[in-house]
């Protein structure tokens, strides 16, 4: 887990306004966590892994309800997740539509891995407690379960009744208030947390679905992502220069036209740039790179239609920046990771 990724700061709006409802100092959740109730007021703002589990673990020292992890994952909606949610909701079926977590596990508001398991019954969707500190695992595997439920009813228009409700941890002495939160059984003390979904559910075509809107919505979540994970930088002209590279992911722009997307001279960008130790084609290489990285670890696409996306005439290319860029060509740096 990398705890130094950026991500939206909505998973710590919803626990503390869960917290708030059951009468928890919210100033206490925040301590140490460098985030202030009033940044958490403006719109796109964004925050580290770390600080998440901070306010996690803060809230669990100032004691919590039983069932706290469960209600806060039926706070979750599509629109929680922005665009995941939007290229989730165009998928064809349920399963297409929960893969888009385990590939696009930054937007997915979750801070433990999730992977999706075939069954001869459904589809299990597992949660890995492993890369937590002991104390946050319940909170941050029920937040999980609950949500995922969620967000199956939410894209098939109904409520989607799960086969199986699993977690690790042992069954509370209260137990019996976590029905009013998860309305069917669960069970403790197995050897993973995990929601099994019936076939039927798997295979029913979604309401919405949408294969243009998808394949739109899955090429944004990848740019976005690349977005998330840039380095942070204080020059304005690097940021200035990556958001347009990153808005014309699909073609090769040049300086020049990068600059006057940005109301400069060619010459004035370049001199800039430099003050910042940077050249042009190192920033516009490094957006390249990133971006497919992320689609070849995240995408089942040819290298030809990687190479495509990128801007790239030609798939001889992009293997040869590519493997410019990480010293191998892209198909065997693909099986390698």
């Amino acid at each position: 887990m990398n705890w130094r990724e950026r991500r939206d700061a909505s998973g710590v709006r919803y626990l503390l306004e869960t917290a708030q409802d059951d009468g928890v100092d919210i100033q206490a959740c925040l301590a140490g966590s460098a985030i202030s109730a009033t940044a958490l007021l403006e719109p796109g703002v964004t925050i580290e892994a770390w600080q998440e589990l901070a306010v996690i673990r803060n809230l669990i020292q100032q004691g919590i309800k039983p069932d706290f992890g469960y209600r806060l994952g039926r706070c979750y909606h599509l629109t929680s997740l922005g665009l995941l949610g939007f290229t989730m909701l165009a998928s064809d079926n349920l399963e297409s539509a929960l893969a888009l977590l385990d590939r696009f596990q930054t937007l997915a508001l979750t801070i433990c891995p999730v992977t999706t398991e075939r069954h001869p019954l459904g589809l299990w969707v597992f949660f890995d407690e492993r890369v937590l500190p002991a104390d946050a695992q319940s909170l941050v595997v029920e937040r999980g379960l609950s949500g995922i439920i969620s967000l199956a009813s939410e894209l098939m228009q109904r409520n989607v009744h799960p086969l199986e409700v699993q977690v690790k941890h042992s069954a509370p002495n209260q137990a019996d208030q976590h029905l009013h939160a998860m309305p069917y059984a669960i069970q403790y003390s197995t050897q993973r947390n995990g929601v099994l979904f019936a076939q039927q559910d798997m295979v029913a075509p979604l309401p919405q679905a949408n294969l243009s809107s998808r394949f739109e919505g899955e090429r944004l979540c990848t740019q976005l992502i690349v977005e998330l994970d840039l380095s942070p930088t204080s020059s304005v002209t690097v940021r200035r220069v990556q958001e347009v590279l990153l808005e014309s992911a699909s073609t090769l722009m040049t300086s020049k036209q990068v600059a006057d997307a940005i109301g400069l001279s060619d010459r004035t960008l370049h001199r800039r740039l430099a003050a910042d130790g940077k050249t042009f084609a190192m920033v516009n290489d490094g957006i390249k790179q990133k971006m497919a990285e992320r689609l070849l670890t995240e995408s089942n696409i040819s290298v030809a239609a990687v190479a495509q996306r990128l801007g790239y005439a030609e798939a001889a290319c992009f293997s040869r920046a590519f493997s410019r860029w990480t010293g191998t060509a892209p198909g065997r740096w693909r099986r390698s990771v």
